[in-house]
């Protein structure tokens, strides 16, 4: 969606893959980074997966994700979580969120006014049937 890139271009600087913890993987995600990683689930999941009862996520190494290094290197089997990253309800509904992250993220729009922002957001979410806060 070209509206989209009004409001949000990633440059993979890595801030978000930042901190000591990661998402959580779903099914989905779990087989889509199995099959962009190249190797079996079981050697996915020693490798990179950090698993508690039915909790799996991605590991952390050196206050990261164990992904990210000069940008990520699973792009294309992310999470959905990571992939839906900042462009997140929560942002519609708090402007006081919308200002962080827009102040730590240089993906998002510097130029653009919160107003035009959430429209753009709001309609690129019911687009993809993405729940609005």
């Amino acid at each position: 969606m070209n509206e989209l890139k009004k409001i949000f271009i990633c440059t993979q600087c890595g801030f978000c893959c930042q901190g000591q913890t990661t998402v959580s993987l779903n099914e989905e995600d779990q087989k889509r980074m199995v099959k962009v990683l190249g190797k079996t689930r079981t050697e996915v999941a020693q490798e990179f997966w950090k698993i508690t009862d039915n909790i799996v996520q991605m590991k952390t190494v050196d206050g990261h994700c164990i992904f990210y290094k000069d940008g990520c290197r699973v792009h294309e089997g992310r999470p959905h979580r990571c992939a839906q990253w900042p462009l997140v309800p929560a942002l519609l509904s708090d402007s006081a969120n919308y200002f962080t992250i827009k102040e730590s993220c240089p993906g998002i729009n510097q130029e653009i006014n919160y107003e035009e922002f959430c429209r753009i957001l709001e309609v690129y979410l019911r687009i993809h049937n993405t729940v609005i806060c």
